[in-house]
């Protein structure tokens, strides 16, 4: 049985501490903080390896919305990835506000820039082509913010093949503002570029003793959103699974344990795509993906979104009881690197913690606890030593049809 005692969520936070900065895929800073991950490794003596994998992601050049009439005015604008570009001037139209987007606003938005209230889906998308929008703008924000808050960011259209409308984010005060004053027309402007980059996967295995050749993966992402430094979203997660590696670098486990510090999740589970990718041959020994994303702030509840049959749910529930740490399982896909070892026909889980500032300027190291911390690496690590050190996995290898279907749909996007 593992040995709780000898988790630090003190070295979790110290480690946390060496990557205060944005680490944005694909960039100088990402590269640096997954050469840190080697050398924190290195320091209790595991060897690990980079595996470096390519994508193409969007870049923004330029976002500009301007009321025309009655008055004129300039206002703070993002925009979204992945819908085009605008004509070279901009469009230029009469602007209207169709709130939620309902079929009876919708019907009188032909040839308008359309602004609604919700970030836009692809169902909302599809319905503004329909209605025939010139462009589009989503609202975001509260009326309460203030200085950074004030600013909108990016987005990224998803589940969308063709893109004949183009649009923008602005923020609830600007959008309160050309409502009571009565805009009603304006011009939108967004021009982006594809650009193909690098990233890395950091990777690191600790050899089991008599089973070695079932394999099961502990798993973070350490990327972050250009917006925020990634504290909690997601490089406690690494810390997680550090301090987890640490122990097991003493605590050899039946089965083979690999660690797997993910670049790029943020543009859409790049690195774990890469992962399985480079990997595909050994896949069928893979029993069990755990992921963390999202995790450290002290108040919250522990979260474990499982894509496998109901009986790991049942047996990761056991594991809590049997523990005495708090959890509570969903069975069913989640929005992180999980969803691609499921995806692949390997059972996962994402551990995830409740928590605040999620792709904000708030996600900094001083809102984690070194307390969560310990809690989330001693269930996690207790769960990772049953099921490295158990005679049989307790539950079989075996993603739900209704599970893959949806799994299909998510990557289709």
């Amino acid at each position: 049985m593992m040995n709780l005692n000898e988790i630090s969520g003190q070295r979790q936070l110290t480690f946390m501490e060496k990557f205060d900065y944005i680490r944005e895929a694909g960039t100088e800073a990402e590269e640096k903080a997954a050469q840190t991950i080697q050398r924190e490794l290195e320091s209790f003596g595991v060897d690990s390896h980079l595996e470096e994998f390519v994508f193409d992601t969007w870049k923004i050049t330029e976002a500009e919305f301007t009321v025309t009439q009655p008055y004129e005015k300039t206002y703070r604008v993002a925009g979204y990835m992945r819908c085009g570009n605008t004509p070279e001037d901009g469009v230029e139209a009469p602007f209207f506000y169709a709130e939620n987007g309902d079929p009876i606003s919708l019907s009188k938005a032909a040839g308008k820039i359309v602004m609604v209230n919700f970030p836009m889906d692809a169902e909302m998308y599809e319905n503004l082509v329909k209605a025939g929008a010139a462009a589009f703008l989503t609202i975001t924000g509260t009326p309460i913010d203030m200085g950074e808050d004030l600013n909108p960011v990016e987005r990224n259209l998803r589940g969308v093949a063709d893109t004949p409308i183009q649009g923008g984010i602005i923020h609830h005060a600007d959008a309160i503002e050309m409502v009571t004053n009565g805009a009603c027309r304006a011009r939108f402007k967004l021009k982006q570029e594809l650009k193909t980059v690098k990233s890395h996967n950091v990777v690191a295995r600790i050899e089991g003793s008599d089973k070695a050749q079932e394999i099961l993966t502990l798993t973070a992402h350490y990327d972050s959103v250009p917006a925020g430094k990634g504290a909690y979203d997601n490089m406690a997660g690494g810390a997680i699974i550090m301090e987890i590696c640490r122990y097991f670098r003493v605590h050899t486990p039946r089965r083979s344990v690999e660690f797997v510090w993910f670049g790029a999740e943020e543009k859409g589970l790049k690195g774990s795509q890469a992962y399985v990718g480079a990997h595909e041959d050994e896949l069928k020994n893979h029993q069990f993906n755990m992921n963390v994303d999202l995790a450290g702030q002290l108040v919250g509840g522990t979260v474990l979104g499982v894509a496998a049959v109901p009986q790991a749910c049942t047996a990761l529930e056991n594991m809590g009881w049997e523990v005495g740490l708090g959890l509570r399982t969903i069975n069913g896909i989640w929005g992180s690197d999980s969803n691609t070892f499921a995806w692949k026909g390997v059972p996962a889980m994402t551990l995830n913690r409740d928590g605040f500032g999620m792709h904000t300027h708030y996600d900094t190291i001083e809102l984690i606890s070194p307390w969560s911390l310990q809690r989330s690496a001693q269930l996690l690590g207790y769960i990772a030593d049953s099921l490295g050190n158990a005679e049989e996995i307790p539950f079989p290898r075996t993603i739900p049809e209704e599970l893959m279907e949806k799994l299909e749909q998510y990557f289709a996007q």
